[in-house]
Order: structure tokens, then C-alpha cells, then sequence
């Protein structure tokens, strides 16, 4: 990695006379951004490009070079990698297209191009990208003018065109970069890999990344874990619609999609996932350039209460709290700002406030211990002089450790003013609500930073040998599908309770079970093609005495013959009658990232409610809780209104389980249990129902 951003020397393949291609426009950027090692232009049929002799082949260079760049056609980029590869050449960037991104035979060319990477142990960014820079090593080895200063923040994209929009706003806002890299179809570098080497880069304080999609899930998070340790990583992932959703024949996967999954990776690894350019925009503004937030409280400081009420609003939605000022505070105000309208906090120091005025009720402010970020809200009134005002916020933002972010609302005459925060690295936003944001992602990774998760206390198991048997046996007979008795027998497996159950192929063996058990039963259909067996009327709870048992057993047969006539039916159940609240809880394994846990209300609430919160597998006890506790399901798990609590840690005990499952058995591709009853407090958990679809060998 070192040798792709700060080479010794670099051979531009595909270098031109001509100002109109690519490979001129590359070498005259690396020529003006200053680079001070060797660059070799290679092109058979030129003398000189831009002052510099031209080769006519990389291998004239043998053991010369440490980089090359790639602009020729796709078709002769393989033999050119296989000479640089020859050449003693450590890493290429390949800014031709014409790859996978272009179908079956350009994914042929790329899989070659990956072979003889790996054959002489380069590394290389692309192909289809836009090329990196690197300000410190003065680099720019883009075709883009968009050269910014020196800086703090390292930006990566899987998408040229994208990667330039940043590149334009840093230039705009006066935020210098350290690294940028367009990534292109990520052949062999990726975000783990940039994720990684920032890591270690002094000048990288922040880091930023357009993603559209992630190959290797684990290794994201793994590099995405300890990044998030020291340095904050602002995510854009694009693709969040349905056109993306992951099919799956469990609840769980149907409404929880593949961006959900996405959503559950960020919240991991701490990363700040933001949904467009303009929060990325806003995120970078304010971490960029202001101290990390200690903890939540917040003043927001105002010359129009309007403005100051539409931030208090904004801090509600968001959840961060207006930090109570102490009595010491508001005497101070009052006595020492003549214009103060309301000393409560949001501070209004009134229309006819004088710039003075603001800088005392900063300075004030700043001394509150229980203020730990402060918003200042301007509105364009004649009497206040606003770039004095600006002067006085980048003045004391330089002098305090607090983050302070401004909102000069308005046009014209906000434009003057606006400039001058810019000039003193103060972060500005043209709204209220956008500078509240700015700082709730800075409290929020602030707040996850601190959080410690704690190792997951994973039970005992002992039943891997068994389920290895079973799902052999499945496999066996052309399956993919379990049985409801199948999937509750790998369940009982790993210490999870099921409630006492038999199976039953008539209605007087149905009868004698159900005596056996004891009423009240529940019945439910036999089929490995029936997965949701309530929609089409497989399933009857409360049945209390022997004449329901009997004629139940034919209506279900009745029902389910005549919904799904296809469907091969073995029998009906007979299962002990349990109570408590309903949940969902399933693992599904995402192609990406790997097992995934997920939660929500269950039974025949979880069409209803689709709310499925969800964390990827191994996780510690931190998240297990934040997965319960982000849904509106576990207040009812608590005792909402008079209710007793349900067992919550027999449910935590049932997902560790699950999990212990997931990970002995990766050929298991979706587990779902609906509904999961659990008891009151004490009394443990059921699993009602399972479904388990599996794939492939153990």
C-alpha cells in the first residue's frame, strides 16, 4: 500500500501527447501536483510526453519502477500487467474500463488480470477507476483538476464521478484531504485494505467512503473495528432500496433486506452511515475540523428565538439534550448581556444583540461544565455586524476544546460571513436541523467509541455431532428444506426448549398423543413444503378436548390440500399449548458478512409491525442488548402498563444459542423461530415453530 501512494517512481502506461487522453491528462496532474520521484511515460509511438523522455515498454524499466498506471484499452492491459510484473513492478493502478462492469468477457479479462497479480505479488487499485492521490507525497495521480490542499481527511469511492463531487466540496469548503483513492471494480484493494492503511497514517484524522457494495464482510469489519478505535469513518452506501432486498423464504429475510444487513455492519464497527451527499458533506464538515465530543449537553446560542426554537426541535428528533445551565450561568448572562431575552437555554440575546454580546455569552456558555457542544444560530438583522460575529465564533472555537458549529440562515447576506467560518475552519450548515445532525453523528460515534461491548457468555454445547448427522440425513434425501421436527430436534440439540410435541399421521394417533400431553394442544401440519403454515390455515391453537382433536386434524388437512395441492404433507403435530409474549428471532447467513441475528415481534404481528432489528454474529453482550432494546417489542418484554416482565435473559440465552448454532453449521442458511413465547421472569422461553432451509455440503 505504501508503494501505491507514496512510490519512488511511477510509469504511466498509455502516457499521450495528446491534452484530449487520459494518460496525458494523468501525467501532466502528477507533473503539477509536484511529485518529486521518477515518472517514466511509456508509449511505442511517442518521443516525448510533457518535457519527459518516452519508453517504448515497461520492461526497458526493470527494477526502475514502483508503480505503473494503466490507460490502455482493456484488451492489452493483461500482457502490460504481465510485463510490469516481469519489470519488478510492486503495485499498479488500472484506470481502464472495460472489465466486469461490462459483462461475462470482461469478467474473463479481470480474472486474468487478478492471476497475474497474485503470480508476482503486486497490489493494485481498479481496474475501472479514476486513480488516488496523495497530498503529502504531492501526488495526484487522477485525471481530475480537483487538487486539494494539505488535510485531515482520507476519502475513498467505488465511484469515480462520485469521488470527484468530494474532491470539489473539499476545494469549496477550504477542507484540505491527505489520501484519495477511487476504487473502481476492487479487484484486489478495497475498503478493508484502505480502512487498514489509514489506520497507520498520521496525517489521516478522518476518513470517508462512498460504497456501493462490500465483497469481503469479515474483513470490513475487522478493519472497520479497529479504525473506529482512534479515527471516525463516515459511510455512504448507496443501493438501499428493495431493488436490492435479499429473497429468503423466512420472515426475517423477507423484510429485512440486504441493507439492513448493510445498516447492522456500520453499526458494528461504530461507523456514521450517512444517506446522501449532503450529510456526508455535513459529517466531514464537523469532525474534520472540531474536538470529538465528550458527552451529550448541548447550548445553542441565537440572536432570533425562532431559529433558536427550530434547534431545540431538531435536538429533540435527535435525540441529544439541551444541557440544563447551571443558576451561576444565567446570572452571569443576565447581569453581563444587556440584550438577553431568555436565559434559558436555547440563549436568545435578542435582534439587537451586538457582536460583543456574542462573544460574552460564549465565553459564558463554555464554562458551563455541563456544556459540551455548542450551536450558535444568526440570523441577518441590521444591527449585528456578521462577519464580526463569524470572527469572534472562529476565534473562540481556536481558544475552547468544545465543538461549536454555526448556522448563518439566509443569502446574500450570509455569504460574506460564511466565508469567513470557512477561513477559521468553524463548520457552517445553511439550516438548523443539518447543524444538529452534524453534531448527533459526532455524539453518537463519540458514545459508541466509549461503550464497552464485552465478550458474548456463550453457553455450553454439546449437540454439533448430532446436527451434523441430521442435516447429512437431509441432505441425503435431494433437501433443503427441514421439517418443523427436524429443525426442533437441532434446536433441542443445543439446549434450546421446545414444548413436549409427537407426530401424528392419523386422527386416532393425533387423539391418544394429545391425552398423553394433556390439554390445551396446538396442531399444526407436517410438511417440509410448507413453510408459513398459518397462511394457509396449517396451524390451530386451544384445541381442548378430543372430539376438536379429531375433526382439526381433518380441517388442517382440508385447508392445506387445498391451498397448496403440490405440497407433500406427512402428517400433523401435536404440541403442548405454551404461553407467553411472541417474538421472532432467526439466523440468517448473509453472502457478505455471515450470520446474521435477528429480532422483532412474532406471531402474527410480524407482517404487521415489520420491525426487525438485527446484528451481525459473533457480537458481544453490548450489542445483544442494543439489538433487544432498539424495538418497540422489548418495552412489552419489560412490563408495559401493569403487565410482569417477561424472562429476558432466557431469551438472551435462546440467541446465544442460536448463534452457537450459525457458527458450527455455516451450510445452515436461514433458522427461524416464530414465535418465540416467553414466559414471565423466571420461567424461561419456548420455541414455538422452526423453519431451517440449509445449502451445500457441512
Amino acid at each position: 500500500m505504501r508503494s501505491l501512494f507514496n512510490p519512488n517512481s511511477i510509469a504511466i502506461i498509455g502516457a499521450s501527447a495528446n491534452p484530449l487522453k487520459v494518460g496525458n491528462i494523468i501525467t501532466r496532474n502528477i507533473l503539477d501536483s509536484g511529485y518529486q520521484g521518477d515518472i517514466y511515460p511509456i508509449n511505442p509511438r511517442e518521443i516525448e510526453i510533457a518535457g519527459l523522455p518516452v519508453f517504448n515498454s515497461i520492461t526497458q524499466l526493470k527494477g526502475k519502477v514502483e508503480t505503473v498506471i494503466l490507460t490502455i484499452p482493456a484488451r492489452y492491459v493483461a500482457d502490460a500487467l504481465e510485463n510490469a510484473g516481469k519489470a519488478l513492478v510492486k503495485s499498479a493502478v488500472i484506470i481502464s474500463a472495460g472489465f466486469r462492469e461490462e459483462g461475462v468477457e470482461g469478467l474473463y479479462l479481470e480474472k486474468q488480470l487478478d492471476s497475474i497479480r497474485c503470480t508476482y505479488g503486486m497490489r493494485v487499485v481498479g481496474p475501472n477507476c479514476f486513480g488516488l492521490m496523495n497530498t503529502y507525497a504531492n501526488l495526484n495521480a487522477t485525471f481530475s483538476r480537483h487538487y486539494p490542499k494539505k488535510g485531515n481527511i482520507s476519502l475513498s469511492s467505488q465511484s469515480g464521478a462520485v469521488g470527484t463531487s468530494i474532491l470539489d466540496w473539499s476545494n469549496m469548503m477550504g477542507r484540505g484531504l491527505s489520501k484519495f483513492a477511487s476504487l473502481g471494480n476492487k479487484m484486489d484493494v478495497d475498503e478493508a485494505d484502505m480502512i487498514d492503511y489509514l489506520r497507520e497514517d498520521p496525517s489521516t484524522e478522518v476518513a470517508a467512503m462512498y460504497i456501493e457494495s462490500i465483497k469481503d464482510g469479515s474483513s470490513f469489519i475487522g478493519a472497520a473495528g479497529k479504525f473506529t478505535e482512534c479515527k471516525p469513518l463516515i459511510v455512504l452506501k448507496s443501493g438501499r432500496t428493495g431493488q436490492g432486498a435479499k429473497a429468503a423464504s423466512s420472515h426475517t429475510g423477507a423484510l429485512a433486506g440486504a441493507d439492513a444487513v448493510y445498516d447492522a455492519a456500520f453499526k458494528k464497527v461504530n461507523a456514521i452511515r450517512v444517506m446522501d451527499l449532503d450529510q456526508l458533506f455535513d459529517a466531514l464538515n464537523v469532525f474534520s475540523a472540531m474536538p470529538l465530543i465528550k458527552a451529550d449537553g448541548i447550548a445553542i446560542l441565537t440572536n432570533a428565538g425562532g431559529l433558536g426554537v427550530m434547534a431545540a426541535d431538531a435536538c429533540g428528533d435527535r435525540g441529544l439534550t439541551l444541557s440544563e445551565l447551571s443558576l451561576h450561568t444565567v446570572h452571569r448572562l443576565e447581569t453581563e448581556i444587556p440584550s438577553m431575552a431568555s436565559t434559558n437555554n436555547p440563549v436568545d440575546i435578542r435582534g439587537d444583540a451586538r457582536s460583543i454580546d456574542f462573544s460574552s455569552a460564549l465565553e459564558i456558555l463554555a464554562e458551563d461544565s455541563k456544556v459540551n457542544g455548542l450551536i450558535v444560530m444568526v440570523s441577518p438583522v441590521d444591527t449585528v455586524n456578521m462577519d464580526e460575529v463569524a470572527s469572534i465564533i472562529g476565534s473562540f472555537s481556536q481558544q475552547n476544546d468544545l465543538p461549536v458549529v454555526a448556522s448563518f440562515v439566509g443569502g446574500e447576506e450570509c455569504k460574506s460571513p460564511i466565508e469567513v467560518l470557512r477561513k477559521n475552519r468553524v463548520p457552517d450548515y445553511p439550516s438548523p436541523d443539518r447543524a444538529v445532525r452534524a453534531l448527533s453523528m459526532m455524539l453518537d460515534y463519540s458514545e459508541g467509541r466509549n461503550n464497552e461491548n464485552g465478550a458474548m457468555m456463550m453457553p455450553a454445547v454439546n449437540g454439533k455431532n448430532v446436527v451434523m448427522k441430521l442435516i447429512e440425513s437431509v441432505i441425503s434425501e435431494g433437501r433443503l428444506s427441514l421439517t418443523e421436527g427436524e429443525g426442533k430436534a437441532i434446536l433441542s440439540a443445543y439446549g434450546i426448549s421446545v414444548p413436549l410435541e409427537s407426530e401424528a399421521r392419523c386422527a386416532s394417533e393425533a387423539l391418544k398423543i394429545a391425552q398423553d400431553i394433556g390439554y390445551p394442544v396446538v396442531m399444526k401440519v407436517i410438511s417440509p413444503d410448507i413453510h408459513h403454515k398459518t397462511d394457509v390455515g396449517g396451524v390451530v391453537v386451544n384445541v381442548q378436548d378430543d372430539e376438536s382433536v379429531i375433526t382439526t386434524y381433518a380441517l388442517i388437512l382440508e385447508r392445506c390440500l387445498r391451498a397448496m395441492p403440490e405440497a407433500r404433507i406427512d402428517g400433523v403435530s401435536i404440541q403442548k399449548q405454551v404461553k407467553g409474549a411472541e417474538v421472532i428471532v432467526s439466523i440468517i447467513r448473509d453472502d457478505q458478512f455471515g450470520p446474521v441475528l435477528s429480532f422483532g415481534a412474532g406471531g402474527i404481528f410480524v407482517e404487521m409491525m415489520k420491525e426487525i432489528s438485527q446484528g451481525i454474529a459473533p457480537m458481544g453482550e453490548r450489542e445483544l442488548d442494543d439489538l433487544l432494546r432498539s424495538t418497540r417489542v422489548y418495552q412489552l418484554l419489560t412490563g408495559l402498563r401493569g403487565r410482569p416482565a417477561s424472562d429476558i435473559e432466557s431469551l438472551k440465552d435462546l440467541m446465544r444459542r442460536l448463534i452457537c448454532i450459525s457458527i458450527d453449521h455455516p451450510n445452515i442458511l436461514e433458522l427461524e423461530i416464530n414465535p418465540v413465547m416467553v414466559e414471565e421472569k423466571g420461567k424461561g422461553c419456548w420455541a414455538v415453530d422452526a423453519l431451517i432451509t440449509i445449502g451445500g455440503k457441512s
